[in-house]
């Protein structure tokens, strides 16, 4: 072999050698995600965004009515072993059925009972970060010792 036969011998194998390299491996430019595919998961996120975010946020709504509905049912059936005591609702106060807050403001809450005579009523309105919602007509008749379901708000209805 002669140096003249060997230029192109190396020069082809050396040729060969590169594109069989740049074949299995991607360029250094064409590494990651483009443009279109970005924007096609960014779009994918918004949407199913504002499909969750409404349903999260009524979620949220019917979680905060339970606590005036747990303390109301509480102090309905307090009423209730008051009546069997006394035979009249006349007279009783939130603090008598176990809401204890200052102005029956409680977490957020502020409870209004009303006793008078056979009917013993609770009412719950928002305040603070609760303030869109309210829960009324939560009662109780003494003699029957029938409870009447709570209006909720729309908001927190379920």
């Amino acid at each position: 072999m002669t140096a003249s036969s060997l230029k192109p011998q190396l020069r082809h194998a050396l040729l060969r050698k590169l594109s069989a390299k740049q074949s299995g491996k991607k360029n250094w430019l064409q590494k990651g995600f483009t443009l279109v595919e970005l924007m096609i998961v960014i779009v994918i996120v918004g949407i199913l965004s504002a499909i969750a975010l409404p349903n999260f946020l009524s979620q949220s709504s019917k979680a905060k009515i339970t606590e005036p509905l747990g303390k109301a049912s509480a102090a309905l059936k307090q009423a209730q072993s008051i009546w069997v005591e006394k035979g009249t609702f006349t007279g009783v106060t939130c603090p008598d059925v176990g809401i204890t807050g200052t102005g029956g403001l409680e977490n957020d809450w502020t409870y209004t009972c009303t006793g008078s005579g056979d009917t013993f009523k609770v009412d719950a309105a928002g305040s603070g970060a609760n303030k869109n919602l309210n829960l009324t007509d939560c009662a109780i008749n003494g003699p029957t010792g029938i409870i009447t379901a709570c209006t909720k708000d729309v908001d927190a209805s379920s």
